[in-house]
């Protein structure tokens, strides 16, 4: 009995890690990459999930792709226009505009941080 109550609550405290653990990988340039990203919210809407997208930057383009039929409003192309000023703890965040707007987060410790600095500096 103590035993099935210690695995269930094994199982348990696994599973909240997982959920808790940010998707992310980035290649060894920094132009590809696995991230989160949400449309811009519109007012009086709910706010949109954060979804997992494939990123690759090509010259001043950023292409967004998702998997299967997950969050197809975020495919496209996009530049970066800006960074938020008070992102989350550890992380970025970056408007990306296209045909929609888009913010995408990004781990500040990954190697795609320095490629998007040099895409929002490239705009001045």
């Amino acid at each position: 009995m103590l035993l099935g109550v210690i695995v269930v609550a094994f199982c348990g405290l696994l599973a909240w890690a997982a959920f808790r653990i940010e998707p992310h990988w980035c290649s060894k340039d920094g132009r590809r990459m696995i991230a989160r990203a949400q449309r811009l919210p519109q007012p009086h809407q709910p706010v949109p999930r954060w979804n997992e997208v494939r990123v690759f930057v090509d010259e001043t383009t950023v292409i967004l792709r998702t998997r299967a039929l997950r969050a197809t409003e975020l495919r496209g192309e996009y530049r970066v226009v800006s960074k938020s000023p008070a992102p989350p703890k550890k992380q970025e965040i970056y408007v990306l505009r296209g045909d929609n707007e888009v913010f995408i987060r990004i781990p500040r410790n990954s190697r795609a941080i320095k490629t998007f600095e040099e895409l929002l500096t490239g705009l001045d």
